[in-house]
């Protein structure tokens, strides 16, 4: 059975208790397969950072808000900085849900699990997310909507992701498209509460 670590170190880092959470789910997939041997398959489908556009999130401060996966992009942009290094692993929320559907497709083996990465082994540099809104969003920089004064350092974790893209035969949306589509959203969301 899957085991709860000490979590004295849990209580100081959100981000270990997150992760930590994920390994114990998956360890008890792999536990309940083992000894229950049950009539059916699993596919454990376990994304990096996801990242685009949120359809529940509405206003500029909720879509910026530290407490969503895109804080964490958007920290670089948004003058705030993160106090420790956060690996450079996202993945497009697109690119999540069309796992999820392709995964219940009969011709896939089950049983297996598909890390959804999109950044390559070396995974992506959160501060490039500054350059792409520079570049893609020069008016809103312009006019300060968009600082790009923050920094988050980037922790290299080489985690591979391109099994899903073999297997389910789809190309992973690029760190560009994923901070262009977040942006777009608050972008849209200050508009309308400028109306």
């Amino acid at each position: 059975m899957a085991t709860v670590p000490d979590d004295s170190f849990i209580e100081k880092d959100i981000y270990a208790a997150y992760h930590t959470s994920k390994v114990l789910a998956y360890r008890a997939t792999q536990d309940f397969l083992r000894t229950i041997k049950p009539h059916f398959t699993i596919i454990n489908i376990m994304p990096s950072f996801v990242v685009g556009k949120h359809e529940l999130l509405t206003t500029p401060d909720d879509i910026i808000s530290p407490k969503t996966s895109n804080g964490v992009p958007l920290a670089p942009i948004f003058g705030e900085g993160l106090p420790f290094p956060i690996p450079g692993d996202t993945v497009h929320i697109d690119d999540v849900a069309k796992v999820h559907i392709a995964a219940l497709e009969p011709q896939i083996d089950g049983n297996q699990a598909f890390i959804l990465t999109a950044g390559g082994i070396e995974g992506i540099q959160w501060n490039d997310a500054k350059q792409i809104v520079r570049k893609r969003f020069p008016n809103a920089v312009e006019k300060g909507l968009l600082p790009c004064q923050g920094s988050t350092e980037t922790k290299v974790m080489k985690v591979d992701g391109s099994k899903a893209q073999r297997v389910f035969g789809f190309k992973y949306k690029d760190f560009e498209e994923q901070i262009v589509s977040v942006i777009g959203q608050y972008l849209e969301a200050i508009e309308r509460c400028n109306q």
